[in-house]
């Protein structure tokens, strides 16, 4: 089947695990809910399934591309192209990074993501954006997924929200299927219990805290409990640490699908062992 990805490269994107993902999802539900869209490949594949669709992430400046390019992508891409021409230019990429930090808008974040190194969202704990230079900038393969994905989100624009808030903050008046892909988490010990040390130390889990993994299974168990459809998707195990909150629904007794994926591939150091699964309540 031909998917259509985002024109974001984003980390952790699961285009290339839709053939696994797509099929368990709970299509007899009205409302589809993308918790942490992040490049929102999930949500935008399933906009001719469901009557509503929501998509959400806790940062607004992407948040803010998703709704430009739903409403306003021309002028959104022009803008984009004039920020991203830096290329040849290590000290024009400087600038747009500062200014960017100064003041955060959806066009200041797309041109960092098409000009930085490896295209990938970077911040430190402060919340700076601090991912460097990459000599990269807007190009002809962008334009062509741009011009795709703008095509095919346009036929289902009106059905289509966005929301720029912590997953908690959501909860569905009518009965939903929800998608959650959180930042890894933290590890579990040898009794089971959840420790102070993360998964995986990945960029994009700078802002995640062991009281959001509790926050997040005890939310999961909310929706189960009001009778929501959830699918969770995350490691299960990475390079020898097991993740508590993958284990702790799986010894709940909620149904699970284990993903085949290779992620030594995409390891800069190789050789990490990741068993990644979906996680579901139907």
């Amino acid at each position: 089947m031909n998917y259509i990805n985002s024109p974001m490269n984003y980390t952790g994107s699961k285009f290339k695990l839709l053939d696994q993902i797509l099929p368990h999802l709970d299509y007899s539900k009205d409302y589809f809910m993308d918790l942490f869209c992040g490049s929102g490949v999930v949500a935008y594949n399933v906009l001719d399934k469901y009557k509503k669709i929501l998509i959400n992430d806790v940062l607004s400046e992407l948040i803010g591309i998703h709704e430009n390019l739903n409403d306003n992508a021309q002028e959104f891409i022009e803008s984009v192209k004039d920020l991203a021409k830096t290329k040849h230019n290590q000290e024009l990429y400087n600038q747009l990074r500062d200014s960017f930090n100064q003041e955060k808008t959806p066009q200041k974040l797309y041109a960092l993501m098409l000009s930085c190194n490896n295209n990938i969202i970077r911040y430190n704990q402060k919340g700076i954006f601090n991912q460097t230079w990459g000599q990269r900038e807007f190009n002809d393969s962008i334009q062509k997924k741009l011009d795709i994905f703008v095509e095919h989100i346009a036929k289902y624009s009106e059905k289509i929200y966005y929301a720029s808030r912590s997953f908690n903050e959501i909860m569905p008046t009518k009965p939903a299927m929800l998608y959650c892909d959180p930042p890894y988490g933290y590890c579990m010990d040898e009794k089971g219990d959840i420790i102070n040390e993360q998964v995986s130390l990945a960029g994009y889990n700078r802002f995640w805290y062991q009281k959001n993994d509790i926050q997040l299974y005890n939310y999961l168990l909310k929706l189960d409990k009001n009778k929501h459809s959830f699918m969770l998707s995350g490691v299960l195990e990475h390079d020898g640490k097991k993740a508590w909150l993958t284990n702790k629904l799986m010894q709940d007794k909620f149904s699970y699908e284990q993903l085949d994926f290779n992620y030594n591939g995409v390891s800069r150091k190789g050789d990490k062992q990741t068993v990644e699964v979906v996680i579901m309540n139907y």
